[in-house]
């Protein structure tokens, strides 16, 4: 059976205040014999694949695995490949962008506001 999406790779916003610094994309599919995975990244207009070389990046089952992303390097879209014998699928795009939680607690007048470091720019919405 060619490979079948079950789980396609979701955007996420890398939150570079977080203590944790491991993100990941998951992509699984359903296929026999089991595929192999190649990811890509789309950064500044040119796509190439994601270079496993560097030990910061893992593939495991379909997931990726980055250790302490970096902005400059990191950034961008990514799609994940499985392929078998019988075939191959390509994910739709997943982005990767980097930002922070801003906490705001109000109570009749603004109280604190978390502060994000870093070279993110910054967007609140009041709801």
């Amino acid at each position: 059976m060619g490979p079948m999406f079950i789980v396609q790779p979701v955007s996420t916003i890398f939150d570079v205040d977080s203590r944790t610094r491991l993100m990941s994309f998951t992509c699984e599919v359903a296929a026999r014999p089991l595929p192999a995975y190649v990811w890509y990244l789309t950064h500044d207009q040119r796509r190439f694949p994601v270079d496993l070389t560097d030990q910061s990046k893992t593939v495991t089952n379909g997931r990726l695995t980055i250790d302490n992303p970096s902005e400059t390097e990191d950034n961008g879209d990514y799609q994940c490949l499985a392929r078998n014998p019988l075939g191959a699928v390509l994910s739709d795009f997943a982005s990767l962008s980097f930002g922070c939680k801003i906490i705001v607690f109000m109570k009749s007048i603004l109280i604190y506001f978390s502060v994000c470091y870093g070279k993110v720019q910054h967007t609140v919405r009041w709801f």
